[in-house]
């Protein structure tokens, strides 16, 4: 499980990078580029606004 703390900087990094623009594979592939666990990401996601139900359907897509 990822610290509070370090969980945070990603999430504050990931709102950064989605209100310049990225769409949500962009702030996929930054979690998976600072190895945050995938099972910890559809929370995070959904602290950055996406619905949770569109998130299961789309990480299925991706095989998560």
């Amino acid at each position: 499980m990822t610290s509070e703390f370090v969980r945070n900087i990603h999430l504050a990094t990931a709102q950064s990078l989605k209100e310049k623009g990225a769409d949500l594979y962009g702030i996929i592939e930054h979690f998976e580029n600072v190895f945050m666990p995938m099972d910890e990401v559809p929370e995070l996601l959904g602290q950055l606004g996406y619905p949770q139900q569109d998130l299961k359907q789309f990480l299925k897509n991706l095989h998560y």
